[in-house]
């Protein structure tokens, strides 16, 4: 990347954004530093879900990253205030029993998943008629429900069948058990704990 680093280092960049893999991104990220360009934050929009670890198995990758300190955005984490429509179970609880039963440490994808199955439940139950599909349809355009995942509502979304999860901010910080998703930053939801401090890269 030896034009994109001359033309960042020409302008003063101090941010990066990106979407680019873990490989990619480590490359650029160690032909900046031998040129002497170090962003105070690099972004990566691939890393909203995933530690770069189960992306790719290249140490060197590894040991890259953990020094670029990538930032992200965070919709979901074991300290967000929810808990499940269907059983009570909190947000460190699913946390908690998907590391009891896989021995992997939680992913942002997981309170998705959960809700789905939630949602899935309220639009079936509340239906007019469940084996209808455009009564369950009607009934999911018309529904709000408090999830783990949070208030999902399909009734104020900008555009039919969406629902709008809040955001707070993230960084993937390097830990003895390897990349760990720390909330940095909670303006939008003051409610979610911090895990961390927004760490520029070294």
């Amino acid at each position: 990347f030896p034009a994109q680093v001359g033309r960042l280092r020409e302008h003063g960049a101090g941010l990066v954004t990106s979407a680019a893999t873990a490989t990619d991104l480590a490359l650029f990220h160690r032909e900046a530093r031998e040129a002497g360009l170090r962003p105070r934050l690099i972004t990566c929009s691939r890393w909203l879900t995933y530690p770069h670890t189960h992306t790719t198995p290249a140490p060197d990758v590894h040991g890259e990253l953990a020094d670029a300190r990538v930032a992200t955005l965070v919709y979901w984490s074991p300290g967000h205030p929810y808990r499940s429509s269907l059983d009570g179970t909190t947000c460190a609880e699913l946390a908690h029993a998907y590391r009891q039963d896989t021995g992997a440490g939680w992913l942002q994808p997981l309170c998705l998943a959960h809700a789905l199955v939630e949602t899935a439940h309220h639009a079936l139950t509340v239906a007019a008629d469940p084996t209808d599909r455009a009564s369950v349809a009607q009934t999911l355009a018309g529904t709000t429900l408090d999830t783990v995942a949070g208030t999902l509502d399909w009734t104020r979304a900008p555009a039919p069948n969406i629902a709008l999860l809040p955001l707070v901010g993230g960084q993937w910080q390097h830990g003895p058990g390897g990349p760990r998703l720390a909330v940095v930053g909670n303006t939008a939801l003051p409610d979610v704990p911090l895990t961390g401090e927004l760490t520029p890269a070294r």
